[in-house]
């Protein structure tokens, strides 16, 4: 199956007044689902607004789906070239999965025109990115819901998301939930993580630490949202604090003598491997969705410390088993005072990892692209029997549907299409937002033969490094070595 996967962006500097960054934790679950969908077989292609979104796992050195990655989705408005890149894209696939968006009713159109079936993942709290312009938060709340509602009128189109409790808010707003994800978790990254090597990268996160003191984490992006300042100005004095992570903000002057603060985003074995060497996990933000490094935390049996709002009042059961709840709202005193009564005593490993919450029907990537969760239309079952009655229904089954189906909702999706060409351009421009165009085929063919240059010359380095200077690279292709000889003549590479 021919899948198009549509990525957010994250470092276009694009942000809803001065507090909203976009992108974060979701174009991770994005390379999540792009590898299991590899791994099934499917064939993919990503699609983003900005390459830099995906250039953290595309251009990896198993350089998977490089030559896949396509510029051109319409974050500011549809533009022609977007327009084209879109036909071009909906032609080639068989679902399209794309986050919510701005552009929500003009991709439902597309995928009606193209009859192709499409998955829309909302993964954003938009109630608390709202409520910070509370003025307009009544007017901006129905339009976003309207523009799922009017995307999901579609029977092609299906709403998922990642927690139950942005799921009851959505069905609370007339938006119909198809189901919940679960967070693809990876504790193989740190299954050979000894008790020695636990240690010294406790260390080396907080140097000079007594193992006596409790270390709190936080790993993520540097974001207001996120509200790392309240874990600052709370932290107990008899336990330390270690920032992880990059961002708009800078963290580095919080480094003191108990808070250590290290900049740059960590792979996944790296940072599960950061889990381990702590004592708890920590997240103030009242703005998740769903708290991903908390939960991929409690995965290996780190218990986390989570503000009860959001997504994370779905992820604590029982406090004090996998974690507890801490109210950062509250004045610095008290929360230091609550801080300061558990965080001494962690839960065990066993304990943590028995009490995660998990989810009954969580659904995977590979469940939502299942043709079976988008069931066939009445007019489209098999006859149940030969009579006139059921040439009748039949009949008006078929009418309904070109009428409702073909017509109406057609026109429906035609004139949210429009609207987005329109308004939301018209805003951006309004805006000041420059457009992002999109790249073309030469452009994709540059970027794959760089790439396919940048892997050489790692390799030609590795070989280097580990002293085999007399070996001769004869030929590389596409980065993997087709035939290594030794010259001891001449003891370079060519």
């Amino acid at each position: 199956m021919k899948i198009l996967l549509v990525t957010p962006f994250i470092t276009t500097g694009a942000k809803f007044g001065n507090f909203v960054h976009t992108g974060g934790g979701v174009a991770v679950r994005y390379e999540n689902y792009e590898k299991q969908l590899k791994a099934a077989g499917h064939e993919t292609r990503v699609l983003c607004p900005d390459r830099r979104t995906v250039d953290t796992w595309v251009l990896k050195d198993s350089g998977y789906i490089t030559s896949n990655c396509m510029k051109g989705y319409p974050i500011n408005a549809l533009t022609p070239s977007n327009i084209l890149r879109l036909v071009h894209c909906f032609r080639w696939c068989d679902v399209v999965v794309c986050p919510e968006n701005e552009h929500m009713m003009s991709l439902a159109f597309f995928s009606k025109v193209f009859r192709k079936r499409m998955v829309i993942n909302v993964h954003t709290n938009v109630h608390q990115m709202l409520s910070t312009r509370p003025t307009t938060l009544p007017i901006f709340n129905f339009v976003y819901h309207q523009f799922l509602r009017t995307a999901l009128c579609s029977s092609r189109v299906k709403c998922y998301t990642v927690s139950e409790t942005n799921g009851k808010l959505l069905r609370e707003n007339g938006v119909e939930v198809s189901g919940v994800y679960e967070l693809n978790t990876r504790e193989e990254e740190v299954e050979h993580f000894t008790e020695k090597d636990k240690q010294q990268l406790r260390q080396h996160l907080a140097p000079g630490v007594p193992k006596s003191t409790p270390v709190i984490l936080f790993a993520g992006r540097w974001l207001e949202e996120k509200r790392v300042h309240r874990l600052v100005s709370t932290l107990p004095s008899s336990a330390a604090l270690v920032i992880v992570g990059d961002g708009p903000l800078d963290m580095t002057h919080y480094n003191n003598n108990n808070i250590f603060v290290h900049k740059g985003f960590l792979p996944n074995d790296k940072i599960y491997a950061c889990f381990l060497a702590v004592d708890w996990v920590a997240n103030a933000s009242d703005f998740e969705t769903f708290g991903n490094t908390s939960y991929e935390a409690n995965s290996v049996g780190v218990p986390c410390i989570l503000q009860p709002a959001g997504g994370h009042l779905s992820q604590i059961s029982n406090p004090g088993t996998n974690g507890h709840f801490v109210d950062f709202d509250r004045p610095d005193e008290e929360v230091r005072s609550h801080l300061e009564s558990f965080v001494h005593s962690p839960p065990s490993s066993e304990i943590v990892k028995m009490n995660i919450v998990r989810k009954s029907d969580a659904v995977t990537i590979l469940d939502v692209i299942d043709p079976a969760s988008f069931p066939k239309k009445p007019h489209e079952m098999p006859f149940e029997s030969k009579g006139g009655d059921e040439v009748f229904r039949r009949g008006v089954l078929i009418a309904r549907y070109a009428i409702f189906e073909t017509v109406f909702k057609f026109a429906i999706l035609f004139v949210g299409c429009l609207f987005n060409v329109i308004v939301v351009g018209t805003v951006a421009a309004l805006g000041g937002v420059t457009q992002i165009k999109a790249d073309s085929y030469q452009d994709r063919l540059i970027r794959v033969k760089m790439h396919k240059k940048r892997k050489r010359d790692k390799i030609i380095s590795f070989l280097r490094k580990t002293g085999k200077q007399e070996v001769q690279v004869e030929r590389i292709k596409g980065a993997k070595i087709k035939e290594i000889v030794r010259d001891d003549q001449e003891g370079e590479f060519r």
